[in-house]
Formats: C-alpha cells, structure tokens, sequence
C-alpha cells in the first residue's frame, strides 16, 4: 500500500485507506503499549 500512497496518490482510494488505519491500527497501538510497558517494568527490576 504504500508504493499506491507514495506513487500512484492519484488513484487512492481514500476509504480503502480508512478501513486499513481502522483495522490495522489498534493492533499495533496494543502491540506498542505492550512493548512499552514491558520496557518499564524491565527498568524497575
């Protein structure tokens, strides 16, 4: 997707885009908290 965004802009479909930040983004949002969490209970110890 990204060449499509970075390239062919022209031709995105914005609510193609909407669904792929609607689904994929709360997964890694918990991904990253996860990993953030565990950094700082990593530090404590």
């Amino acid at each position: 997707m990204r060449d499509k965004l970075i390239h062919g802009y022209y031709v995105v479909s914005l609510s193609r885009v909407w669904e792929t930040v609607q689904r994929d983004l709360p997964p890694l949002q918990e991904a990253v908290s996860q990993m953030l969490d565990d950094l700082e209970n990593s530090d404590k110890q």
